[in-house]
């Protein structure tokens, strides 16, 4: 009786051996602390191209020309990437890209949440656009348009009219945070990573088109976060002249256009902030930025000159991206207003087919109840190295690029150490069961 007994204590312990090794095994990434967002980190496994937590979404729309100019969107791949400089935390990070052609996509991820608590998502992204492989620098030209999406009722869908999104960025060769803020409209709450290079009338067409995507977190709101501010792009080419500041309007008359600068000319390469007189009251500051076409190349506005569409327009503060735009090429500037006093960098970011005859970023201080213009040039490039939408070449991985996927979408990563760990584990397990369940037969 007490062999059986011991026995039967035997094969309980090894039962319950099995059930623990199972779990490690085939258990979803634990969520972490204070962050509702399953597998947070884009770690693997990796199902059909998008991290285990993770569902893919796309826009796609028809190719209309054939010089990349009507702002289509081809699906996309996704994958893992493993790459150091391409990973910001843990072992792996999502990847979205293409070549060649445009696109529109990202992941999106639902989870529970309360009902009438606001909750913060963010995440770091990262992106290139080339011509050439890694490690050329990206094209400071090329719109990303990368964003944080948030759905407050839960729907899963990234074209709900619900669907509130963050300012967008492009953040070339460099991690960003994306930011988003909603409040919870039900018990479920769905988040988007979202990137978009399909830019109609601009030809965004490159041979790599590559974002990645990590550290995401949701959570119920605090402080705001520090975003990163975006790296301002280079200047294509050193302008020709120097631009002036204009004279700020004189107590005693207002200033004309034919009023003389009374300030010495800024350092080389600055657009021209200025000031202008106000209308009406405002409170806080204000920034007003526009685009010039500047023919000639010489960093000035002249008569003969107008405006110049298409070039993006970016205001941050000293912790946050505060406002983005795309220049309309006409005489109505953008302006950013109510800007709490300080100093704010103005960036612009031109498109391929364009190269700046300005600085690409101005620092200027906002004040209350002024309002400070910043206008930035740029041409029409004379060189023709930008291939049109109609390429039939082949995608090309670019090195520190992500793994190849098969056919079917799914990456092709080989064999995980950790799953075959577990399998062996399972397998030692059955084999100690089986000859317990031998001798307890046998008597």
């Amino acid at each position: 009786m007490e062999k059986r007994q011991l026995t039967k204590a035997i094969v309980s312990l090894a039962l319950l051996f099995l059930l623990v090794s199972f779990s490690p095994v085939f258990a979803a990434p634990a969520q972490q602390s204070g962050n509702l967002l399953n597998n947070a980190s884009f770690e693997q496994p990796f199902v059909n191209g998008a991290a285990e937590g993770w569902n893919k979404w796309s826009l796609q729309t028809e190719k209309e020309d054939e010089e990349c100019l009507s702002g289509y969107h081809y699906m996309p791949k996704w994958n893992l990437e493993t790459g150091g400089s391409f990973v910001a935390d843990g072992v792996t990070s999502q990847y979205i890209g293409n070549n060649w052609d445009t696109w529109s996509a990202g992941v999106l991820q639902t989870v529970d949440v309360t009902p009438g608590v606001t909750y913060r998502f963010s995440f770091s992204a990262k992106g290139r656009a080339s011509n050439e492989g890694s490690p050329e620098p990206s094209d400071g030209g090329v719109n990303m348009n990368v964003k944080a999406g948030i759905d407050p009722n839960g729907g899963g869908q990234w074209n709900d009219a619900d669907v509130v999104w963050s300012v967008s960025g492009s953040p070339h060769d460099t991690w960003q945070t994306f930011t988003v803020e909603a409040t919870a409209t039900g018990n479920k709450m769905t988040v988007f990573t979202s990137a978009d290079f399909g830019v109609p009338g601009v030809n965004q067409c490159r041979q790599f088109m590559d974002t990645w995507y990590d550290k995401a977190e949701l959570v119920a709101a605090g402080p705001p976060p520090t975003n990163t501010l975006p790296a301002a792009p280079a200047a294509t080419q050193p302008p020709a002249v120097t631009p002036t500041a204009l004279p700020e309007p004189s107590p005693e008359a207002p200033p004309t256009a034919e009023a003389a600068p009374t300030e010495v000319a800024q350092a080389p390469a600055e657009p021209s902030p200025e000031a202008l007189p106000e209308s009406s009251p405002v409170s806080g500051g204000t920034i007003c930025v526009n685009a010039f076409h500047d023919e000639n190349g010489n960093g000035l506005q002249d008569s003969n000159e107008g405006y110049m569409a298409g070039v993006t327009i970016i205001v941050a503060g000293e912790s946050a991206v505060v406002g983005q735009a795309i220049s309309t090429g006409t005489e109505s500037p953008t302006c950013f207003q109510g800007l709490a006093g300080g100093p704010y960098q103005v960036a612009q970011q031109v498109p391929g087919r364009l190269q700046m005859t300005t600085a690409a970023n101005a620092v200027v201080n906002a004040t209350d109840g002024r309002t400070v213009a910043v206008v930035f040039g740029s041409k029409l490039r004379q060189d023709e190295g930008f291939p049109g939408a109609g390429s039939d070449s082949e995608a090309q991985p670019t090195a520190g690029s992500p793994s190849s996927e098969t056919e079917d979408g799914s990456s092709a990563t080989g064999f995980d150490p950790l799953a075959l760990s577990g399998l062996a584990v399972i397998l030692i397990g059955l084999l100690l069961l089986g000859v317990l369940m031998f001798f307890f037969l046998r008597r």
